[in-house]
């Protein structure tokens, strides 16, 4: 068998996987109350007048789904008011177009021809396929190409990527470019580009500045480490992207009237339908009874149900047993400019930042599929270590 048959035999479970992805995707879209108001946001590039924006944001989506698509957008008592109030519902327009990368892709998509619905649509699949396709040129660097494949698979399927890509939300381009710029800092060392998306991400979700912020402080300090400079052209770099994916972090938030807790007691406690108007004022007991309430679902058994992120965890530590230690001493004088082991243990606060913040453990997937993707890579290298040592230490055993 030539090889190139064998490399092409070896694509067949990502092959096989990714087009299984793409046709559920397509034929089994997963439409939520976000598609409402994402949709809206794409319409309002041609119209300005409230009223109108309102009237035709539903028109279309009642012409464009089937009728037990449109109930599940617009049942309920929440989703039902700002069916019928156009005040309400435009009040609530700001907490999407908070994401203003993710807004002008959506609306270059629809400006060149593709229906609003078929733009949320594309930019859910394509780039949950572009995840799986980058990951795996990732891993081949370390792994064949069969195991390169399969772990790609495994990782999708643990990491719940099918679904995630059923949902018209900005989750799967977000994952992108966040891995798009690690690859390009551990992988290719590629720093102007990795700093380039790393701020990019931030245009796309704001809330990536927790794990942008961690990566782009530790580079700051291990470029410092390197070159004991503060003038360094590296250090330069990273603490520049620092400040200013920091300086639109607070810019976006700040245009949109962003406020951490009306959102945290929108989603946790009760939904507004006015949400200009919010005024409940913050309440350490119902803040912690969510919190509480999270890190229960998280240590209980069964967990794993709700978030693959316990697995993940898990997976981390077990490949970093022994060198946790030794890592963190290591934090406070770095031996090298980049360590895809440091940058992974960045994963551990994040996840803690998330609990304490918005601890919505049943969708931490889809904020976290970069930081499983990372994982993934880190588990992938070590396997490969552990084979190579096993290979010298006992050769006749393979």
């Amino acid at each position: 068998m030539t090889q190139p048959i064998k490399t092409a035999l070896s694509l067949l479970p990502l092959a096989g996987y990714l087009v299984f992805l793409v046709l559920l995707a397509y034929a089994k879209p997963l439409y939520t109350w976000d598609t409402v108001p994402y949709t809206a946001t794409i319409l309002s590039a041609d119209i300005s007048d409230p009223q109108l924006l309102h009237s035709r944001t539903y028109a279309y989506l009642k012409s464009s789904m089937t009728p037990q698509q449109y109930a599940s957008v617009t049942s309920g008592p929440y989703a039902a008011d700002l069916e019928s109030n156009a005040d309400h519902f435009i009040g609530q327009l700001d907490m999407y177009r908070i994401k203003p990368a993710y807004v002008i892709a959506l609306r270059t998509l629809t400006a060149l021809g593709a229906e609003p619905l078929t733009s949320l649509r594309l930019l859910s699949v394509i780039p949950g396929v572009l995840l799986c396709l980058l990951l795996f040129v990732w891993l081949s660097r370390s792994c064949s190409t069969l195991s390169a494949a399969l772990i790609v698979v495994v990782f999708a399927v643990v990491g719940r990527l099918a679904d995630l890509s059923r949902v018209p939300v900005p989750d799967n381009l977000s994952a992108l470019i966040v891995f798009a710029a690690l690859y390009a800092l551990v992988c290719k060392r590629w720093l102007r580009l990795a700093v380039f998306l790393f701020i990019a991400s931030v245009c796309v979700r704001t809330n990536n500045i927790l794990f942008v912020g961690l990566v782009l402080l530790w580079q700051s300090w291990s470029a410092y480490a390197q070159d004991a400079s503060i003038r360094s052209p590296t250090v330069l770099l990273f603490t520049g992207g620092l400040v200013v994916s920091s300086a639109l972090y607070f810019t976006i938030n700040g245009l949109f009237d962003y406020s951490w807790w009306r959102l945290f007691y929108h989603t946790f406690i009760e939904s507004q339908v006015d949400i200009p108007n919010f005024a409940t004022p913050f309440s350490i007991e119902i803040y912690w009874t969510v919190v509480h309430s999270a890190i229960l679902q998280v240590v209980a058994s069964g967990a794993t149900i709700s978030t693959s992120m316990p697995f993940f965890v898990l997976l981390l530590i077990l490949c970093l047993q022994g060198e946790i230690r030794r890592l963190y001493t290591e934090a406070l004088t770095p031996r090298a400019l980049i360590s895809l082991s440091h940058i992974s243990l960045l994963c551990l606060p994040l996840f803690a930042a998330f609990l304490v913040l918005f601890p919505l453990v049943q969708g931490w997937d889809r904020f976290f599929l970069p930081f499983y993707a990372l994982i993934t890579v880190v588990a992938a290298e070590h396997l490969t270590l552990w084979h190579e040592k096993a290979t010298q230490n006992d050769p006749k055993s393979l």
